[in-house]
Formats: structure tokens, sequence, C-alpha cells
């Protein structure tokens, strides 16, 4: 137990019934002395404790990924788990990027945010979004600029959207034309595109 981590983190408002701090490279070293489990990996992310949640997302075999991705999207209860669930889990689903784009249409919980961030993994890889993937991903993250949503969602969106940019000056022009020329998003885009 690292009880400074674990008081820091209460302090900070994640409030599981028992954190004990431990830190990610440690607890990675724990998941790799066992194999890779399914109903191991479920019992724990059913436990309200910090470190079971991510021995969860940890263990679970990569065969079970997309029978178990809507239903850990939906009860993420931290970014902690959401940014380890997105970079261990979704990202690696077959049709990532058809969930990512789903998910960043819904508003509850971290479902947005699981679905922005799985994105700028599956775009920093390198992979190219399709026509139609393009349009939606454009149409709605110039939509939650304009709603202003919550920041955390518009941040996450913005590095995803910085990805997408990195990949083509196609990609660029193409943003442009989807968002108002005086709108926060415009501006954030010519601003990151000037750096």
């Amino acid at each position: 137990m690292n009880g400074i981590t674990s008081t820091l983190q209460r302090r900070q408002g994640l409030d599981y019934k028992i954190n004990f701090g431990v830190e990610i490279p440690r607890l990675k070293s724990i998941a790799h002395e066992y194999p890779k489990d399914k109903e191991l990996a479920t019992t724990l992310w059913y436990d309200n404790i910090r470190e079971c949640k991510l021995l969860a997302i940890f263990l679970l075999p990569q065969e079970h990924f997309s029978a178990i991705a809507e239903e850990w999207v939906s009860e993420a209860p931290f970014t902690e788990i959401a940014d380890h669930l997105a970079m261990n889990i979704l990202c690696k689903l077959p049709d990532a990027t058809t969930h990512a784009l789903k998910w960043a249409g819904e508003k509850k919980g971290l479902t947005q945010y699981c679905g922005y961030l799985t994105l700028t993994h599956i775009l920093k890889s390198g992979h190219t979004l399709t026509h139609a993937e393009e349009e939606l991903f454009l149409t709605r993250t110039a939509q939650l600029f304009t709603e202003n949503s919550d920041s955390l969602s518009m941040r996450t969106a913005f590095t995803a959207l910085c990805r997408y940019i990195d990949q083509s000056s196609r990609n660029t022009e193409h943003i442009l034309a989807h968002t108002a020329p005086e709108g926060k998003l415009s501006e954030m885009v010519k601003s990151y595109i000037e750096r």
C-alpha cells in the first residue's frame, strides 16, 4: 500500500471502497504473475477497489474484449480507469473506430470521454478514418464545442482532433470546413496548426 498516494487520490475525489494507492507499474507487474482469465478479470472488475479494477483491465484476455467493452465503458467510475480501459482494451477492439464514434456521441458518465480517448489511441497508431467515419467524427466534435459541453470531453476531443490533424494537411482543411470560422474550435485548430 502507498498511503500517501491513496490519501491524495481520495482527496481528489477518487472515492473507492478501498484504494491502496499502488502504482501502475507495480500493478502491471502483479498482473504478469497471473494468466489472463475472463472470470478472474470480471470478478475483479466488480469490486469497488481501485487496484482490482485496474488488474481486471490488465488480466482480461483479448478474445473477450468485445463482449465486455460496452459494459465496462458504461461503468468506468473515474478517468484513471477510463484511461487504462481505452489504452489497453478499447483501442484494440476489432471494430474500435465504430465503437469509439458511437461512445463519442453519448453524454452519460465517462462514455463520451472513453470514445474520444479511444479515437486518440486509434489515430495515434496511424489508423486512417473512412470518409463516413471522418464525417461523423468531425460533426460530433464540432457539435461538442458548439454546445459548450464539459471541459474534460472537450479537451479529450481536441486531443483526438490533433492526432487527426497530424495525419495529413488535407485533414486540417477538412476540419476547418466543418467548424464555424469564428468559433472556439476553429480558433483552437488554427492555434494548433501554427505551433
